[in-house]
């Protein structure tokens, strides 16, 4: 079998074993009669990385999306979303409570979750794909972590016209904050002490301190399409030299991500309207890159690196403005590096790191 499998569950009173694969796809076996699956189901978009049985005739799955879904098996077919950790946090396991009442489930977000399931069977089929209420999550980090990562995993109403429900949720989440740390606002309202000058994306996917697990006053933050850094834009210059001259950051980060629509937009030749001249950016560090670009035959592969080569060269912008070269003239503790973020599996990964690296690649 080419397919990786990576979860299972016995159901039918024993009589059959449910394995989750690589590819998505749930095989079934009759117990006894190993040599060929008696069933396979295509139904999940990503890999399935751990299940668990709710009854004989029902499993709870969870894959590198952050979803857990409901999958009834005679026939196999999905019922609904009992809960979800984020697109950016996959799923590594999910258990019930001996009682029943309960799914628990944990990720990449570093929380373990419950979701209330003891009505489950009960609800009436239109209701079926709604997802099911987060009853409460313990995190394993500390309070700055905590802090980043939404109390309930809210998703936006578009019926909500007039943005009370996102009110709410800022309300419960200051409440959270307060009944943890009562200082927390007041500490805040004196000054901000970042360390870190984060340049990212403006795709939502990509949010700075959720992705790192630092909570408010810990990044400031700058986002644009595609994570560019060019000489000529005055918005990203000037919170540059704040964070470098008035905030005194350490760390500058530019990151890129992979899958990133701008990037991808760059490396075609349709044309868009007025974001074409920003993207002319990015055109330029595939033509200083042409070679090693088109050495890569496979378009995926391409594409990969052409994220990986845009973020080292808005980082190599980052190095020759002024303002950096005046901080490293004066002795001041700094250091640039350029990142890629992958959203199939949540990692950022370093591309290059250090002053002097940088300057290696541009001399």
């Amino acid at each position: 079998m080419d397919d990786e499998m990576l979860s299972l569950a016995i159901v039918k009173d024993g009589q059959q074993v449910v394995a989750g694969s690589q590819s998505g796809t749930l095989y079934t076996w009759e117990w006894g009669n190993w040599k060929r699956a008696s069933d396979r189901w295509i139904g999940h978009p990503c890999s399935v990385d751990t299940m668990c049985k709710l009854d004989e005739q029902t499993i709870c799955t969870g894959g590198n999306d952050g979803l857990l879904r409901l999958i009834s098996l005679d026939p196999q077919q999905f019922q609904g979303v009992i809960g979800d950790h984020g697109q950016d946090f996959p799923l590594e396991r999910v258990r019930v409570t001996h009682d029943q009442n309960f799914i628990g489930s944990c990720g990449h977000d570093m929380q373990l979750r419950f979701w209330e399931i003891q009505s489950l069977f009960e609800q009436d089929s239109e209701d079926e794909t709604e997802p099911f209420g987060m009853i409460f999550c313990l995190a394993s980090k500390p309070s700055s972590v905590r802090r980043s990562i939404a109390v309930t995993p809210n998703k936006f109403d578009s019926a909500d016209i007039n943005l009370d429900g996102l009110l709410e949720n800022n309300r419960c989440w200051a409440e959270a904050v307060l009944k943890e740390d009562p200082n927390f606002f007041r500490d805040m309202v004196e000054k901000q002490t970042p360390k870190i000058l984060w340049i990212g994306c403006s795709d939502s996917r990509v949010p700075a301190n959720q992705i790192v697990q630092l909570g408010p006053g810990e990044i400031f933050v700058h986002r644009n399409i595609a994570n560019v850094v060019h000489h000529t834009d005055l918005n990203c210059l000037s919170v540059l030299q704040y964070a470098v001259e008035v905030l005194k950051v350490e760390h500058i980060i530019v990151c890129g991500h992979y899958l990133c629509g701008g990037v991808a937009a760059a490396h075609g030749h349709e044309q868009y309207g007025l974001i074409d001249h920003w993207l002319r950016n990015i055109k330029d560090v595939y033509r200083l890159n042409r070679q090693e670009l088109e050495n890569l035959s496979d378009g995926t592969k391409r594409l990969r690196r052409l994220v990986e080569l845009n973020a080292i060269h808005s980082a190599q912008n980052v190095c020759h403005s002024t303002i950096v070269q005046n901080a490293w003239a004066r002795g001041q503790k700094l250091t640039v590096h350029a990142w890629a973020y992958d959203l199939h599996i949540g990692y950022t990964f370093h591309i290059i790191r250090s002053t002097v690296q940088l300057h290696h690649l541009t001399s």
